[in-house]
């Protein structure tokens, strides 16, 4: 991931330094202790979020798929119909943590009884992005050796491919889908490396043309990255450290 879309941008910063400075994820915690359908949302979303990551920490733990699919399964059961939910508390630091620790309880249960919720039983309906669990802990796994580096790994590209994927969204809501599917690649790429000739070849267009083409996407990307986590904070100072662990992780240091 380009370093660049990191670095602070001072009208997203001000943006996010007044007023409605975005509540924490913790807010879906918060939302999920209440009762009807903002709850069930709210858990649903947590379980969106984090069934990937938890999968892929356990499966380097050790465990074999269908056993890690099990254990993901029953931990998701217990936030759903347990006390976990109830119990949060965001004095305890990032959501993430929260649940790891959680995690860790859960499995200790479960290897001590051996009673975790099966498959077919009170099924968690997942999303579809999960059903490629495997092949996706296979890739991480070329990169990372230790579970807690896959689980931080997996929940940062989590993180970074809904923003790309809001960004997406934008670009076909203004009728330029075309344009997001050919630059996108883009955003991984430092200047060195992006192959503006060959876009402005692809799109009949002058290179100053595309070159301000690829700067527009980079800085919109940049803008909802930085809008993501802050809602994963609880203050703009948190905010640029939470950027600066994110670039580090995905770098792989």
């Amino acid at each position: 991931m380009n370093p660049a879309l990191f670095r602070d941008d001072r009208r997203s910063r001000d943006t996010l330094l007044g007023v409605a400075f975005p509540t924490t994820r913790w807010s879906l915690v918060l939302s999920a202790q209440k009762d009807g359908a903002e709850a069930g949302r709210a858990v649903n979303e947590i379980c969106r979020r984090y069934w990937y990551p938890i999968y892929a920490y356990l499966r380097c733990r050790g465990f074999s798929r269908p056993d890690a699919q099990d254990i993901t399964q029953g931990f998701f059961l217990k936030i759903v119909t347990g006390g976990f939910i109830q119990n949060a508390d965001p004095s305890r630091g990032r959501l993430r943590s929260y649940l790891l620790g959680g995690l860790g309880r859960h499995l200790a249960d479960h290897l001590r009884h051996e009673n975790a919720e099966k498959r077919g039983g009170r099924a968690i309906v997942l999303p579809l992005e999960c059903q490629n669990s495997e092949e996706r802990y296979e890739r991480e796994l070329i990169e990372h050796r230790d579970p807690e580096t896959i689980y931080l790994a997996a929940w940062a590209r989590e993180l970074i491919e809904r923003v790309r994927a809001k960004l997406r969204v934008h670009y076909e809501r203004t009728r330029r889908g075309d344009i997001f599917e050919a630059l996108h690649p883009c955003l991984g790429m430092d200047e060195d490396a992006t192959p503006y000739l060959d876009l402005a070849r692809q799109f009949n267009a002058s290179e100053t043309a595309m070159r301000l083409q690829v700067f527009r996407l980079r800085r919109r990307f940049g803008k909802m990255l930085r809008e993501e986590v802050a809602e994963t904070v609880e203050t703009p100072a948190e905010l640029e450290e939470e950027l600066d662990w994110l670039s580090k992780v995905l770098r792989g240091g």
